[in-house]
């Protein structure tokens, strides 16, 4: 008995010596020592905002590698496939809004078959209010009246455009093909449909129509495709001229965002950026995703405000350097392109609206860099 009280003793003054031994020191940790509280999902979304548009700046490399919470931008609206948006026109003049899903109404809105059809897919954000991409789609729509303008939106801010570029890609090409199958479906023939798209729209656009083209032995009468994002894998360059009649590429920064190889039937080089990677700038323009942005105004601008924005067929750019060029093949930014024309374009614009030298713009020379005003005037009536 006296054994066993002693061993108890002895156990309980180990205990004691080790408890003091243990907690005693934790309860010295600083507060500022302190195990953190995992932060909330609202902070961890934002960080993983703030993130994306920082590495959007360093083009598509550093944003699809941008180490953000994939399972927390999940818990948040906006990057599900059917949250992408159309846009189409009533026959009173307005802009009405419609989820993805609702691609079989369009036939119920002031969809004619007499006119040309102009598709534009967009899939780029930025936050610079300079290029305001959704505020020159809307001027399209509503001063475009003599086309058929559906704008379909899958990057509305920059978690969408991840998505877009990183997983879905796929999914939003196979939008694109129903959107044109439901417009021929309302009797818009395929050679009167243009598509257009910049940057990861143009992508998306191209295959968007490249299944379309599979699927009902008909192709597109146009692609326009402006500074086709070089994506996340160059597997996911689909721009190329077998997905529509005519493929016509508008290249704008062709080094971290665009593609600078020619891909289609028509290649237009303004101010040859992207052409040569040592010319890295577009006119007024102080960085990179500027120079991407770029001839998405100059579309914009030639379809918005009617400008000309003339190019010539040259063989290269130093050649256009050095007036070298077929001055007597020249085409204009915009819709419509003559039936002939193939190759390589160039041209010099200005770095603010308008845009254009008209015909001055057809020959070489240096012009000073100031940075390109906000945004477009809408079409006087």
């Amino acid at each position: 008995m006296r054994k066993a009280a002693a061993m108890a003793t002895i156990t309980s003054n180990t205990l004691k010596t080790l408890f003091v031994a243990l907690i005693i020191p934790i309860m010295a940790i600083p507060q500022e020592n302190k195990p953190k509280l995992p932060a909330n999902i609202e902070t961890i979304q934002k960080h993983n905002i703030q993130l994306l548009t920082e590495q959007l700046n360093r083009g598509w490399r550093a944003f699809c590698d941008a180490p953000v919470d994939e399972g927390v931008m999940s818990l948040f609206q906006g990057i599900n496939p059917s949250d992408a948006a159309l846009h189409v026109m009533t026959i009173t003049n307005q802009s009405v809004q419609l989820p993805i899903k609702s691609i079989s109404l369009l036939k119920d809105f002031d969809i004619n078959p007499e006119r040309k059809t102009l598709v534009y897919v967009n899939a780029f954000h930025t936050a610079d209010s300079y290029f305001s991409v959704q505020e020159h789609l809307s001027l399209l729509q509503s001063s475009r009246r003599d086309l058929n303008v559906i704008v379909v939106d899958f990057a509305r801010d920059v978690a969408q455009l991840y998505y877009a570029v990183r997983h879905h890609l796929s999914v939003h090409g196979y939008a694109i093909y129903n959107v044109l199958k439901a417009l021929k479906d309302a009797g818009i023939a395929p050679q009167d449909i243009t598509l257009a798209g910049h940057s990861v729209g143009a992508n998306i656009a191209a295959l968007g129509a490249q299944l379309f083209a599979r699927g009902s032995k008909q192709k597109v009468g146009q692609l326009v495709a402006i500074d086709p994002a070089t994506m996340c894998r160059t597997t996911d360059i689909l721009v190329k001229q077998s997905v529509a009649e005519r493929v016509v590429v508008l290249h704008g920064e062709g080094d971290v965002f665009g593609v600078r190889v020619p891909v289609g039937h028509i290649d237009i080089y303004p101010n040859g950026i992207g052409y040569f990677p040592r010319r890295k700038l577009q006119p007024g323009c102080d960085s990179k995703i500027c120079s991407h942005m770029y001839p998405f105004v100059l579309f914009m601008e030639a379809l918005i405000e009617g400008v000309m924005i003339p190019a010539t067929k040259c063989e290269s750019w130093a050649k256009f350097r050095q007036s070298d060029c077929q001055f007597q093949n020249t085409i204009n930014i915009g819709l419509i392109y003559p039936s002939t024309a193939r190759g390589l374009y160039f041209c010099l614009t200005q770095p603010n609206p308008p845009f254009t030298y008209m015909e001055h713009g057809l020959r070489y020379k240096t012009t000073p860099r100031t940075k390109p005003e906000k945004a477009l005037k809408k079409k006087s009536t």
